[in-house]
């Protein structure tokens, strides 16, 4: 997925639980389960209603794994 599209599907999820439990939609963190790498984790971080990542096979690479720590800080 791109950033953008990323950025839009999580939208849509925070307005979504909105719509149920408006008390907790802004504080809850939802986090992108896609393929994160080095090269677009800066680009999907920037996201607005992107709070984190569960990074797989990147994180199996200690090297790949800290680039994208690098990436984002």
């Amino acid at each position: 997925a791109t950033a953008a599209y990323a950025q839009e599907v999580h939208r849509e999820i925070r307005e979504i639980i909105g719509g149920k439990y408006a008390n907790i939609a802004q504080s809850l963190r939802i986090v992108y389960g896609g393929s994160v790498k080095p090269e677009n984790a800066k680009d999907l971080f920037s996201g607005e209603d992107i709070d984190g990542f569960l990074v797989g096979g990147a994180s199996l690479k200690a090297d790949v794994f800290l680039q994208i720590i690098k990436a984002i800080g």
